[in-house]
This record gives structure tokens, C-alpha cells and sequence, in this order.
């Protein structure tokens, strides 16, 4: 009895993971609901401006992601992103990188975060996030 349970209960966290593959294999369009960015020029204690809102597609192939935003191609290496310590479920969702920018994709929610920051200027730092939607 009690080894059907394991198996079953392994069986379901299998396909609890496995439809990020699945999803992220189709091209998807996402949209930038808010961006803000640090501006070291303004007062301190000054909210941050917010950023014109843009539309890019997504490709993947491989461990590869293509971010596709005004004509130009972003490369980012991704991998599952693994739940945290006080988390018992693993979420079904993909962290990807490249130099300065950091993505991470929900698939269950169809939404992302987007983070750009410059290793060489501490000030030049700004988060974006929004939705996804397959196309």
C-alpha cells in the first residue's frame, strides 16, 4: 500500500515537472506590464521612474533561449530553477542568464521577471515584469 502511494506520488511530481519542457519548446510572446530602474543622478528618497513598456518573443532550442525584442537577439543559458529550502513543491519554472541580465519564467502562470544589472556600475540596476502567452 505504502509503495503505491511513493510511486504514485512520484509519478505526479514527474508530471508536475515535465510540461515546462513542453511549454518553453513554443515560441511565446511576453509583455512588460511595469519596469523601474535606479537612477544615481536623482535625490535620495526620490521614487524611481518608471520605463516605457515593450512586447519580445521568446525561442527556445536546447538549453538555449532567444529573447527577440526591436530587431535584436539575446542569447540566455537556462535551467529549471529548483525550489527553495521552504518550499515542498518544485516549481515549474525556467531561471535563465547572460551577462548582465537574469530571466526568470513561471509557466504555470505565464509570467516572467527580468532583471538587468551592470557589474561595472552599481547604480545601473532595473527589474522589469510582466506576462507570457504561447503563441
Amino acid at each position: 500500500m505504502i509503495a503505491k502511494r511513493v510511486a504514485l506520488a512520484g509519478a505526479l511530481l514527474l508530471l508536475s515537472i515535465t510540461p515546462s519542457v513542453s511549454q518553453l519548446r513554443r515560441p511565446m510572446t511576453c509583455t512588460v506590464e511595469a519596469s523601474t530602474g535606479l537612477d544615481a543622478a536623482a535625490p535620495e528618497g526620490a521614487t524611481p521612474q518608471p520605463h516605457k513598456a515593450r512586447t519580445f518573443s521568446l525561442v527556445s532550442s536546447g538549453g538555449l533561449l532567444t529573447v527577440i525584442s526591436a530587431g535584436r537577439s539575446d542569447y540566455y543559458e537556462c535551467q529549471t530553477a529548483s525550489p527553495r529550502l521552504n518550499e515542498r513543491t518544485p516549481r515549474n519554472a525556467i531561471k535563465c542568464q547572460n551577462g548582465v541580465y537574469f530571466l526568470l519564467i513561471d509557466l504555470n502562470k505565464m509570467n516572467f521577471v527580468e532583471a538587468q544589472l551592470n557589474p561595472e556600475d552599481r547604480n545601473d540596476v532595473k527589474v522589469s515584469y510582466g506576462n507570457c502567452r504561447t503563441l
